[in-house]
């Protein structure tokens, strides 16, 4: 092993046992601990609700003009709202990519299939989301 890379597993090894390391793991066993706890109240959601109509909704408002305006207004391009990217991260979490031959592109891309819809996450420079209908293939919303 390099010199370099000697350093840098000695680092990395005095900040894990460091009382600043230990705090920052704590930090973060309670986020993901908050995160689970919430993927587990929306599992439970899902068993008395209606996720199409939750996933329609996210559909008109984030295609509507006055949405895509106001992200730009902001300075930023139009990306998911707080629910709607909730909804994508849950996903990518508890779900397995799969392959959709008809749905892929040129740039790398992961495909979810969650309650009957294709959540697509293609990256570049950015990252753009698609959903599809699973039944007709038809793009409902890309962001």
């Amino acid at each position: 092993m390099s010199l370099d890379l000697k350093k840098m597993e000695e680092a990395i090894s005095d900040f894990v046992n460091s009382d600043e390391g230990k705090v920052y793991f704590e930090k973060e066993r309670i986020k993901n601990e908050i995160l689970n706890s919430r993927y587990t109240r929306f599992e439970k959601w899902l068993e008395t609700n209606d996720f199409d109509k939750l996933l329609y909704r996210l559909i008109l408002i984030h295609s509507s003009d006055e949405y895509r305006d106001s992200c730009y207004h902001n300075g930023y391009m139009p990306m998911p709202n707080n629910l709607l990217q909730f909804i994508m991260d849950y996903i990518v979490d508890r779900y397995a990519p799969i392959i959709v031959n008809k749905l892929d592109c040129d740039f790398p891309n992961v495909i979810y299939f969650f309650k009957g819809y294709y959540f697509q996450i293609i990256h570049g420079q950015g990252s753009i989301c698609r959903i599809y209908n699973k039944t007709d293939m038809r793009l409902l919303l890309q962001i």
